[in-house]
């Protein structure tokens, strides 16, 4: 598959990433919601994760198109919600521009497809340990 064959606006990405982080099933809120209790020690790591990451693929969208940078103090809750936004303010050429993540050249509208697959791997993974008792 090209990059032309999944041609998708701002709004369609912002979308996107709108579900992944906050869709009430099948998203990081969902997976979070349903966590009780002391969480399992892995649904820390799979956060801060997910905050690290995202913040690396919008140094690479800002680097190559002038566009913002979230703030420094945001968690991740704050910065799920800002990188809707940011992504919805993208225009065509900003989202055409090429970027290399991991090795691999894309475009930005690829990168932003890939943060909300990678999100939506990640709270697959939360929800699954969302049920499970911390073990010492």
């Amino acid at each position: 598959m090209t990059a032309s064959e999944f041609e998708f606006s701002a709004d369609q990405l912002a979308a996107l990433l709108d579900e992944a982080n906050h869709a009430p099933w099948e998203s990081v809120r969902a997976a979070l919601g349903g966590v009780e209790g002391q969480p399992h020690p892995r649904i820390g790591w799979l956060t801060a994760h997910l905050a690290v990451t995202k913040r690396e693929y919008w140094g690479l969208i800002a680097a190559a198109t002038g566009a913002p940078t979230p703030p420094d103090g945001y968690g991740l809750t704050r910065l799920m919600a800002w990188e809707v936004e940011a992504a919805r303010a993208l225009d065509a050429g900003a989202l055409a521009r090429s970027v290399t993540h991991a090795g691999e050249r894309l475009d930005v509208a690829g990168l932003l497809r890939l943060n909300a697959r990678h999100t939506i791997w990640h709270a697959g993974q939360i929800a699954a340990l969302a049920g499970r008792p911390r073990t010492a």
